[in-house]
């Protein structure tokens, strides 16, 4: 089981929400910039339409907090919104034995920077992996509007995720993958997009999509392909050359 959750309160060693803009994103500490570097504008473009509404967000895997108080500052603003975020602050297999990253500091840094948000108060931290506390949401019967994956690299990681997450998305939904295109491994079987183009491939009846440079961006719709029976006797089995293709 998860260990307990905890509700974050704003750092009392920052400046305060009140001094600065929320749009200055230079009052935080990161030490690898990817997400305002890499994807900031197409989550500028495609959020537009959630400000000011009434969002449960859940973020699995958030390592310094970037994408955490980017929504703490924008998706945030209404008085019922809330953001659950899953990490266990460890770093994946890919920072293990690296000096790159500074996992030792890694939760440190991830509280001083959603402590300078003025929202952080609608923030919930759930301190476990990933398969330990979405086991635990969807026994709390847990629902989201907003869900994005980026914890584990690890493509079975990224599947589990991905369907426990699935089913905890609210129908026009959406849920966004991060590292699409991320190679980090020679052999495919561990890289995330096998496992991302594997759960569109099963969830395809029910899902939109669309891939930017480094995300794959996910709407939850009413199904629209129905299951059609196979009424053809010769065809009811993969035969063992299709089944090889598979």
């Amino acid at each position: 089981m998860a260990n307990p959750v905890e509700m974050v309160t704003e750092d009392p060693a920052s400046s305060g929400p009140e001094s600065v803009s929320r749009l200055d994103r230079s009052r935080f500490n990161f030490q690898h910039s990817w997400f305002d570097k890499d994807v900031l504008p197409d989550w500028e473009k495609f959020t537009a339409s959630l400000i000011g509404k009434k969002l449960y967000i859940l973020e699995v895997g958030s390592f310094e907090g970037a994408s955490t108080t980017w929504i703490l500052d924008n998706l945030m603003t209404h008085p019922d919104s809330s953001i659950t975020v899953v990490d266990t602050f460890e770093g994946g297999m890919e920072h293990q034995g690296s000096d790159m990253y500074d996992i030792a500091s890694l939760e440190n840094r991830f509280r001083a920077n959603v402590g300078k948000c003025e929202h952080v108060n609608k923030l919930r931290v759930m301190k476990a992996t990933s398969d330990d506390a979405l086991l635990d949401l969807r026994h709390e019967k847990a629902c989201f509007d907003f869900i994005y994956i980026d914890a584990s690299h690890v493509a079975i990681d990224v599947l589990h995720d991905a369907v426990l997450c699935w089913r905890m998305l609210n129908l026009d939904g959406t849920m966004v993958f991060d590292d699409v295109a991320w190679k980090g491994y020679m052999e495919d079987c561990y890289n995330p997009r096998i496992a991302i183009k594997s759960f569109l491939q099963c969830a395809e009846q029910e899902l939109e999509s669309i891939e930017t440079a480094g995300q794959m961006w996910v709407r939850k719709v009413v199904n629209h392909i129905p299951a059609t029976p196979n009424t053809d006797s010769a065809l009811y089995y993969w035969d063992k050359g299709m089944a090889v293709k598979l």
